[in-house]
């Protein structure tokens, strides 16, 4: 079978073999996967796939079943799904634990293939960070959620989940362009994060000053004194991303003053029953809200998969990025 993986720090297609499907597995043959930054690092090098992974690139595959392996309700076979993996879905089979599997949001096959693979490994991503690591589901009236860097695949989901959480949303991006689609996604604020004190109005005006419960932040090390100045009283800050750097200062007395709450996460660092009780509960909380359009996937780019040097190419820009996911396809 073909496979994306990295060859010289360049993502090729390769000849691979096809998976065996173990106990509590299935097997997908895949019509369109997404691309994520996880990607870009492991094909320089920098983010190894944990140990048993496969090499072929690809956190999320959507696509046919084509078999279950012993233990796996024989009723998967022939469903459209989308699975949840540490590897592999950029291939033309993948192999993937039933738990970390849905059924499609969306109907209609070659379209519910490419929002499946734009959505699934985000919406795990902005319910852990929001939900698990943030506020309970039922406690988010009246809460200020600032979404830094919300026009990437993670933010366009976590705008939209966070408002339909029944928060008051801002959100950064860096054009006006930008800004202003993001409102049209939900958001009740944007701004530019080039601009400092724009960041600061926001925070006053959106939430008269009291400042930010929870700040899901990509930039890192770049971004942690300002997100400390917008963080409320108890707020937790929540760092997904290390696109401003990895090593900063930290001002202590401010994190006392304020109570704060710092923390990272990662998913795919995540046991898989972790992982496992995310995705059960993205089925259960986040996919009737794509059925309802309250949710939609946001895609900048459907790439054939031989186009996967592209794609990354496109993902890896320092200005004019992509707004929302880029998704591998065979039908692109």
């Amino acid at each position: 079978m073909w496979a994306i993986q990295g060859v010289d720090g360049v993502p090729v297609l390769v000849e691979a073999d096809r998976p065996q499907v173990g106990a509590g597995q299935i097997l997908i043959e895949v019509s369109a996967a997404g691309v994520n930054r996880a990607d870009l690092l492991q094909v320089a090098g920098h983010y190894p796939p944990p140990a048993g992974a496969p090499q072929t690139l690809g956190l999320e595959a959507a696509g046919t079943v084509v078999e279950v392996g012993p233990g796996v309700d024989s009723a998967w076979l022939g469903r459209a799904a989308v699975a949840l993996v540490e590897g592999g879905a950029q291939a033309q089979f993948c192999a993937a634990n039933v738990d970390l599997a849905l059924p499609l949001p969306i109907a209609g096959r070659l379209n519910g293939y490419i929002a499946g693979a734009a959505l699934l490994e985000a919406a795990v991503t902005a319910w852990h960070n929001l939900v698990d690591l943030g506020f309970p589901s039922d406690s988010w009236a009246g809460r200020f959620v600032l979404i830094q860097g919300g026009s990437g695949a993670v933010g366009t989901v976590a705008v939209q989940l966070a408002k339909a959480l029944g928060a008051t949303v801002g959100t950064t991006a860096g054009e006006l362009d930008r800004c202003h689609k993001l409102t049209l996604l939900g958001a009740d604020a944007a701004a530019d994060y080039h601009n400092p004190d724009e960041l600061l109005g926001m925070k006053q005006e959106l939430t008269d000053g009291h400042g930010f419960d929870l700040i899901l932040d990509v930039s890192g090390a770049g971004g942690l004194e300002r997100n400390l100045e917008l963080l409320a009283k108890h707020g937790i800050l929540n760092i997904i991303g290390l696109q401003k750097g990895r090593h900063a200062q930290l001002d202590l007395g401010q994190v006392l003053t304020k109570s704060a709450r710092i923390q990272g996460s990662a998913i795919r660092g995540l046991d898989v029953e972790a992982k496992a009780r995310l995705v059960s509960a993205v089925g259960e909380h986040v996919w009737p809200l794509v059925q309802e359009q309250r949710i939609r996937p946001v895609i900048a780019y459907t790439l054939a998969f031989s186009k996967a040097k592209r794609a990354h190419k496109y993902l890896a820009k320092s200005t004019a990025r992509p707004l929302g996911k880029i998704v591998l396809s065979t039908d692109a």
